[in-house]
């Protein structure tokens, strides 16, 4: 399983870790971004994925928590991967996906290093929790969310 957690233009992507020593880094990465100002920042769940939320913290507080704990990153998490074009096609599917599904101004990922979830480029000063239609809206979209994840993430293609 993979997941996407985006905050004030921000993403990181993240492969489930599975194994016991890269789950032990992602937990220790988790709680060095609540120790530098992400206090929501979750743990990975029991499947080693971190379960998507979304974030409520500024642009700044984001920036410096996660340049403060770029050691602890587990291998195959990314803060600045850039898509294929493939994966970039699965992004602007996945975006109008999630606007199909109830969240009509979600933006689309204008390049290849923007991330999937960006409610910094919406109306009005929000968060991802403070738009109740968007937990399911990316769950009914999640074929073209995982397809479109950068690196050797996504496929480009939705399973």
């Amino acid at each position: 399983m993979t997941a996407l957690i985006g905050s004030a233009g921000l993403a990181i992507a993240a492969q489930a870790v599975a194994d016991p020593d890269s789950r032990e880094q992602a937990v220790k990465y988790s709680e060095c971004m609540r120790a530098n100002g992400v206090a929501d920042f979750p743990n990975p769940n029991a499947d080693g994925a971190i379960p998507y939320g979304g974030v409520s913290v500024s642009k700044a507080t984001w920036v410096n928590a996660v340049g403060a704990c770029a050691n602890l990153q587990p291998p195959g998490w990314s803060t600045d991967a850039q898509r294929t074009p493939a994966q970039q096609d699965a992004a602007l599917k996945f975006a109008q996906c999630v606007r199909d599904n109830g969240v009509p101004d979600f933006p689309d990922p204008a390049t290849a290093r923007d991330p999937l979830i960006d409610t910094s480029k919406m109306r009005g000063d929000v968060s991802a929790r403070s738009i109740p239609e968007l937990q399911p809206a990316v769950e009914a979209c999640h074929s073209f969310f995982t397809a479109a994840l950068p690196g050797p993430l996504g496929t480009g293609q939705p399973g």
